[in-house]
């Protein structure tokens, strides 16, 4: 015998090979998916957005806690500076003001689709009504954020 210990230390280093790289996947979803959360932590919290619903309770916590230090940390400086300067949340202090200094997500960004039902004479643009398209399951579309918002929430595509 003998013969078959070879390939079986071959086929452990290709199924060491590919778990590795699930893990480096995995990681790097993670690390992208914390860069958003920190990038637009302040918009995901603010009560007016149903954002915080959409993330796990790690998340939500983890997001929280982020705003919390950010206001924290911004208070010691921003809470020595005049009133009407002192929001980090606002360029100019008014009742009517909206945060205009939160980092909203860029709804116009290009994404990649990959279509889960059909759906016949899909509308993406508003702005162009009679420009329509034909969503078969499997297809794989690039699509601004904006136009595929509502089939994303209905689950007739997935962000790849």
């Amino acid at each position: 015998g003998g013969g078959g210990g070879g390939m079986d230390d071959l086929m452990a280093h290709i199924y060491q090979a590919e778990l590795n790289r699930v893990r480096f996947l995995i990681r790097a979803y993670y690390r992208t998916r914390l860069f958003k959360i920190e990038k637009h932590a302040v918009h995901v919290v603010k009560p007016e957005t149903n954002e915080f619903a959409k993330l796990s309770p790690q998340e939500q916590k983890y997001a929280t806690d982020y705003v919390n230090m950010l206001e924290e940390h911004f208070g010691s400086v921003l809470g020595q500076m005049p009133e009407k300067y002192s929001s980090m949340l606002q360029q100019i202090e008014e009742d009517d003001a909206e945060m205009d200094m939160v980092p909203e997500p860029n709804l116009d960004k290009h994404v990649f689709c990959r279509v889960r039902e059909d759906r016949r004479d899909v509308m993406f643009d508003p702005n162009d009504p009679d420009n329509t398209m034909d969503l078969d399951q499997g297809d794989i579309i690039m699509v601004r954020y904006r136009f595929i918002k509502g089939l994303l929430e209905d689950g007739a595509l997935d962000l790849i």
